[in-house]
């Protein structure tokens, strides 16, 4: 006898693309659907009908077409206020589980499968809650992940007699899988190497929240996490055979030769022209904007500091090879620029906390072998985290890599002279830096000022209501 568990996880709301894995899905039938946690939050369309329509999400009625049997919670589900959380729960025609958000959801899901009692315990990261940037979740408790998913693996298998035990984690793993290599810090955003080589009673494994493709065997449990962005589902192939049941865990990637489910009025919004700009504020390559002052960042910083009034400005990029804004600027350029919706905060930060935060952005890089810039492996092996690094304007600074970690920032001036450690400044950063996050816990700070707008909103408005943009570079960083 045989049937098939499929997983997906992180789609982040790309459903042109998971609409092609729906229909792969679809065909082969399996005999259990689990979506592993941020299902809808983060693509272009995502924000279309989160933050410009305000309608519910077109996903949701496809993955109730496609059958889902049980959703697990991600940390990014809670970007959401509780009330559209509520919402999102009530609209799906599955059930969504968290055993470690106390009292919130149910901890697990129970479904018998050609006579076999099938249990999918799920958790999410309890690093949840550290991201929270407008108090959403503050009501809420998240538990240890490790200990909630090992307490409630043993309640299944003692309780609920369950036959075959699945556990869903919205989590990574903090260790290489097979060598135990560290590969994260191990401060518990990511369990899932203590997990699968400390928790009995489990058959198969689903992760996310790296965004790695992962399909392996340790110690006879099928471990997977499918990727992100609706690239490839993780499919395990049962098979009962003399009362022993038997499973192998695969990656299946999205066919696009597979026609997508077409979006006609959201096309024509994203592609919309909202201004242009006479300077060349495009980037072709990932560090150049990274490593030296561009008009491609000075446009940003300028767009902060004229709607924050404050003196300095903090951004982030996102993970992109290529980007900027084209002679042409349209909604979708700035959208795949400023990905998030987040909003803009004025914090007040000393001079020791800026030279800390600016240090501490500088450790994701090095020297390589040829003395060019590259990721420090020591830093974060073996995933770089671009995320973790920002830039500032409003201040002229320079980081030497040839430094000691702790020891880059040789220059760092406002209006032309030395930063003091003890002189105070307004900062304009986004809500998701202002959770303190990623240990930059210097800007978790009561907010001066923050914007009603998020900061694509304001973008937008920015380039619409001053083109042409003439792009001049105000102050000067560079990185050696």
């Amino acid at each position: 006898m045989q049937f098939s568990i499929i997983a997906t996880s992180d789609i982040h709301g790309h459903t042109e693309r998971f609409s092609q894995l729906a229909q792969m899905i679809s065909k082969r039938q399996p005999a259990l659907l689990i979506d592993n946690g941020d299902f809808l939050q983060g693509s272009h369309l995502s924000y279309y009908y989160d933050h410009i329509i305000h309608k519910q999400h077109p996903q949701i009625e496809l993955a109730n077409k496609l059958g889902y049997d049980v959703g697990i919670f991600g940390n990014h589900e809670f970007n959401y206020p509780l009330e559209k959380v509520r919402k999102i729960q009530k609209a799906c025609n599955f059930p969504w589980i968290a055993a470690n958000i106390t009292g919130f959801a149910k901890p697990y899901f129970i479904k018998e499968i050609h006579g076999i009692r099938i249990a999918v315990v799920g958790v999410v990261t309890h690093f949840t809650k550290l991201w929270d940037e407008v108090n959403t979740i503050k009501n809420l408790h998240f538990e240890q992940a490790f200990e909630s998913a090992k307490n409630t693996v043993k309640y299944v298998r003692e309780v609920e007699k369950a036959q075959f035990v699945i556990l869903s984690y919205h989590g990574g793993f903090e260790r290489d899988l097979h060598n135990g290599n560290q590969i994260d810090l191990e401060h518990g955003e990511n369990e899932g190497y203590r997990m699968l080589y400390e928790i009995e009673g489990i058959d198969v494994f689903i992760t996310g929240h790296q965004h790695l493709e992962i399909a392996t065997k340790i110690n006879g449990i099928s471990v997977v996490q499918p990727g992100a962005n609706a690239h490839c589902f993780a499919q395990i192939d049962v098979t009962i055979e003399n009362d022993q049941i038997i499973h192998e865990p695969s990656l299946v990637h999205v066919d696009s030769n597979i026609p997508i489910q077409p979006f006609p009025e959201f096309n024509h919004w994203k592609r919309e022209e909202i201004g242009n700009t006479e300077n060349d504020l495009t980037y072709s390559d990932f560090f150049t904007p990274r490593i030296i002052s561009t008009s491609y960042t000075q446009l940003i910083h300028n767009m902060q500091l004229h709607y924050s009034g404050a003196q300095i400005s903090v951004i982030e990029l996102p993970y992109h090879s290529s980007g900027g804004f084209h002679k042409v600027i349209t909604r979708e350029q700035v959208i795949h620029n400023m990905p998030r919706a987040n909003r803009l905060l004025v914090v007040e930060l000393t001079g020791a906390d800026i030279r800390e935060a600016i240090e501490q952005s500088a450790a994701v890089f090095a020297l390589n072998n040829k003395g060019e810039v590259d990721f420090s492996l020591s830093v974060f092996y073996p995933e770089p985290q671009p995320y973790i690094y920002d830039l500032w304007g409003g201040i002229d600074y320079e980081i030497d890599l040839s430094k000691p970690v702790g020891q880059r920032v040789v220059k760092l001036n406002y209006n032309g002279c030395p930063i003091q450690d003890t002189s105070l400044f307004e900062v304009a950063v986004n809500s998701y830096r202002a959770t303190g996050a990623h240990h930059f816990h210097m800007f978790k700070k009561q907010p001066i000022r923050k914007s009603k707008k998020f900061i694509p909103d304001l973008m937008m408005e920015y380039i619409e209501q001053n083109s042409p943009l003439t792009v001049e570079l105000k102050n000067f960083f560079t990185m050696k």
